[in-house]
């Protein structure tokens, strides 16, 4: 994913966080397919407690939790499985092999490197009637605990685990492992479950100064360079890393890495020892998503937040690409996939950071599961629902889809008793790339004729005659921004509305107004800022605009799948050198190049540079390139100014 943002007189500080970088000027946002919105059959039932776990291990799925009975799907038949359980990937069929009943809740699992056996972590002390402190490898066959692995004592429950490095990282609320002080993070020789001094840092403090130290939950990158951890802690080797820590973990030890962030330095609730929920990193490892509790504490705070993060940003306060507010609810589980980031709670609402415990301006249902957008974090039209209870408190994602562990029974309106299967072959949304240019520059309401819909053939250099294509019946005196996007030309009006419509170069398809983001309570500014638009284009998922008699370059996020505005807006430039954006008359981008018309009739292009996670831009200065003032015979203006895209993300 790629963040390009116009280049200015000198660097300016962005409201919100970048996305990382791309080498594909035009490769902007790729698209994928989410999983099924109906859960599969088969999968059986968990009948008390909570699934706390859920990982793939070979041909079988594993489950841990606070449970204590099971039973198939379509049988009666109750199954004692206290805290344990493991089920066919494929048939759902519980095993009658696999018990080794730990007689406490278990909190965290991993496959184990052989394929065959699983680490389990809880507050246990036996497992399978061995002697077995807080962590333990058991075979998935039979249930039988792996003889040679053994941790020794650790001296409080183990929350996390993860593998990478040929290291076993435990993460918990313990202050020593095997005799050793190493206080709520430790490795482990996986084989043997040795004390490694790999891990030596020193973690310490608390949230709200009381209590334990612990580490809630981690992840890793792929490549095993970095590892990210959340939890109620304070510092690390005695640096402020309130709540949220990354390590560098590629040399011979583990070391702090150059990212620090005061966002969870927010109080939220006093009920919470911790408001940190889960973390999930990207396939590529490039980014990470953490997501909160807390209760609303306002439009910039963390709290009952999920927030994406650039994993190898370098900053004593790193900042997130994008927040997404909930307005009071929790969000628990998250999954980052290449389609979506998957988050699961008891909220009611996503993209809703105006109001607490009710639906504010911009705020769309998405109850207790939400698909969303990784480019931006707004909700993707996919909306299963599922009874929210606490929450969903795991995911998996495998060859098959998207597993969910909860507390709850229904999902999708359908009985899936705290384990249900989202098959993997749901909706596919295309990829969404920049117009490029030679190709077809459309003009409406333009100075030089007001009334109507002009086009240029434009090459960069030189524009073709002046062209009178169909209009479509459209007021383009009325339009106050365009932009086209993979066959679909959206259009803001002077009453304020949002709208799109199929656009072949020749032919119209019938207006629909884009309300998703007004279903529940209007997003009242963001109509307001239509009628005074003065120019629009799409870029990352993002609508950048100019206003009337406003110097700044502003933007919203918009998921064009969904049809969700962005309830927050931002500004991504405080004016541009050489252009007066006060006077602006139209814009459209074409690859790494913005253009803008003027009042005098002028098109001016600076340049659209790729920004870096430290949301710095390049200096640039606006040039003319075409009009009056060029003596070439054009005139350029028109809100309605928009470089043609077909349905396969090309121009013309």
């Amino acid at each position: 994913m790629n963040r390009r943002l116009l280049a200015v007189a000198a660097a300016l500080a962005l409201s919100c966080g970048l996305l990382g970088t791309s080498n594909l000027a035009t490769a902007d946002v790729p698209g994928g397919t989410v999983v099924r919105t109906t859960p599969a059959g088969a999968t059986p039932h968990v009948l008390d407690g909570k699934v706390l776990a859920v990982v793939r291990v070979g041909s079988h799925i594993v489950l841990g939790g606070s449970f204590t009975r099971v039973r198939n799907e379509g049988t009666s038949v109750e199954v004692v499985r206290n805290g344990l359980v493991a089920l066919d990937a494929y048939t759902g069929k519980v095993s009658t092999t696999f018990n080794p009943n730990p007689g406490t809740s278990v909190t965290s699992l991993l496959p184990a490197p052989d394929g065959q056996s699983v680490y389990v972590g809880g507050g246990f002390s036996t497992i399978g009637g061995v002697s077995r402190s807080r962590v333990a490898q058991v075979r998935v066959s039979d249930g039988a605990v792996v003889s040679t692995f053994n941790a020794g004592t650790i001296n409080g429950n183990v929350r996390d685990l993860a593998l990478r490095g040929g290291r076993l990282w435990v993460a918990g609320a313990f202050t020593h492992v095997a005799g050793r002080s190493q206080p709520a993070l430790a490795t482990l020789d996986p084989t043997t479950g040795a004390f490694s001094p790999y891990m030596g840092l020193r973690i310490a403090g608390t949230h709200r100064g009381t209590g334990v130290t612990q580490v809630l939950k981690m992840d890793t990158t792929p490549d095993g360079s970095r590892l990210v951890a959340i939890g109620n802690f304070d510092t690390l080797q005695g640096v402020q890393n309130h709540q949220l820590l990354v390590l560098d973990t590629s040399g011979t030890s583990a070391q702090p890495a150059p990212f620090r962030t005061g966002f969870y330095l927010t109080p939220c609730s006093s009920a919470f020892d911790s408001y940190m929920r889960d973390v999930s990193i990207s396939d590529d490892g490039s980014f990470f998503v953490v997501s909160t509790t807390g209760a609303y504490g306002g439009s910039t705070a963390a709290c009952d937040t999920t927030a994406r993060f650039e994993t190898f940003a370098a900053s004593t306060d790193v900042k997130p690409s994008w927040i997404n507010h909930t307005g009071g609810d929790t969000t628990y589980g998250v999954e980052v996939t290449p389609a979506a980031v998957y988050v699961g709670g008891h909220q009611r609402w996503q993209n809703n950071p105006f109001a607490a415990d009710r639906a504010g301006p911009g705020a769309v249902a998405r109850e207790g599961i939400a698909a969303l957008d990784p480019v931006n974090g707004l909700p993707l039209s996919w909306n299963p629902g599922r009874d929210k209870g606490v929450g969903v408190f795991d995911f998996t994602f495998d060859d098959r889809g998207l597993w969910v562990a909860s507390d709850t029974t229904r999902l999708a309106g359908q009985l899936k008793s705290r384990i249900a299967l989202l098959l993997k072959d749901g909706a596919t949304r295309p990829d969404i790339r920049t117009p490029l240019l030679p190709n077809d520059v459309y003009t409406g309401g333009s100075l030089a004729a007001p009334l109507g819909l002009l086009k240029h053939r434009y090459d960069g250099a030189t524009a073709g005659a002046v062209q009178d294509p169909p209009d479509g019946g459209i007021d383009w005196s009325a339009v106050r921004g365009a932009f086209m996007v993979n066959g679909a030309l959206y259009l803001g009006h002077a009453d304020g509305s949002f709208t799109r419509r199929a656009f072949t170069g020749t032919t119209y398809g019938s207006a629909q107004v884009v309300d998703t983001s007004d279903r529940i309570v209007a997003l009242a500014a963001w109509h307001d800022e239509v009628r005074t638009m003065t120019g629009m284009f799409l870029d990352d998922n993002r609508v950048y605009f100019t206003l009337a008699g406003d110097p700044r370059l502003h933007y919203r996020y918009f998921t064009p799948e969904s049809g969700v505005v962005g309830a927050q807006r931002y500004v991504a430039s405080t004016g541009v050198a050489g252009a007066d954006l006060t006077q602006a008359r139209g814009m459209f981008l074409a690859g790494s190049q913005v253009y803008v018309a003027t009042a005098a009739g002028n098109l001016v292009r600076v340049g659209w540079q790729r920004g870096g996670a430290s949301g710095r831009l390049v200096a640039g200065t606006a040039q003319t390139v075409s009009g009056p003032a060029r003596g070439d015979g054009q005139v350029w203006g028109g809100r309605a100014m928009f470089l043609f895209q077909s349905t396969s993300g090309g121009g013309a």
